[in-house]
């Protein structure tokens, strides 16, 4: 996970990236892009738009626990503000949300599904002065529909946002290139703690929570991820009683 601060993501030239637009859509990128996918930890699930908010460098998709990969793509708007109070005039250049297109690549460039759009809603203020406003909105890049085919590995999900200004306009970002690592039971951890030390045999057997309030006494909500099977690890305990995956890593093929 990466720190950027909006200043320095603009002196990197995110705002003039070219694009290949929808019908329609205004032609500046420099209009509205996106920073990148809010890195929601543990104990901090509630993205903040702010300027210095956590990004990550790429994100996890663990198909045993998550159908989908849904990301809080923090969105910057530099559309300057026109209203005027003293002139009755009203401001026009915040912009409503409307979704993300969305396509997925292999790391080769190649592409793994037809582009498809991601509905999605939002709101992002004016800019103001040379700052841009910053909102985060919601946006499948893995929907359940296409995760079951996708090959394990690391795939690359190429998206841009779209809305519409109050005054009217259709807007589209900039292309945001975002690396997902797809796999099949790599985000749970059997830590020591939570051995099962009455289990026979030598091979590691996970503790069973009999009762959800059993699950988050011995794993506190500080230590889960925002969502089992997105980007963070999880204990065994919080799925042992459900999946058989987390009862060992015997019966997790990916520690085979």
């Amino acid at each position: 996970m990466r720190r950027f601060s909006l200043k320095s993501l603009l002196a990197l030239g995110i705002a003039g990236i070219s694009a290949t637009l929808l019908p329609g859509c205004a032609e500046n990128d420099s209009m509205m892009f996106i920073i990148g996918v809010y890195a929601r930890k543990a104990g901090s699930c509630s993205p903040k738009a702010e300027s210095g908010a956590p990004i990550w460098d790429g994100g996890v998709l663990d198909r045993v626990f998550a159908s989908d990969y849904t990301a809080a793509l923090l969105i910057g708007n530099q559309i300057t503000e026109r209203g005027d109070r003293e002139q009755l005039r009203t401001e026009t250049s915040r912009v409503s949300l409307k979704g993300a297109e969305v396509s997925l690549e292999t790391l080769q460039g190649d592409s793994l599904e037809e582009p498809f759009s991601s509905t999605a809603t939002g709101f992002v203020d004016a800019a103001s002065g040379t700052d841009p406003a910053l909102s985060v909105m919601y946006a499948s890049l893995i929907p359940p529909s296409v995760a079951p085919g996708l090959p394990e590995g690391t795939i690359v999900a190429k998206v841009r946002v779209f809305g519409t200004t109050l005054g009217g306009q259709d807007v589209e970002s900039s292309e945001l290139s975002f690396p997902i690592q797809i796999c099949d039971g790599c985000l749970v951890s059997y830590p020591a703690e939570a051995r099962d030390l009455t289990a026979d045999g030598t091979e590691y057997v996970c503790l069973q929570a009999t009762t959800d309030s059993d699950a988050s006494s011995s794993t506190p909500d500080a230590d889960l991820p925002c969502t089992i099977g997105i980007d963070l690890p999880a204990p065994c305990t919080t799925c042992s009683s459900t999946y058989a995956e987390c009862q060992s890593p015997a019966n997790n093929p990916y520690y085979q």
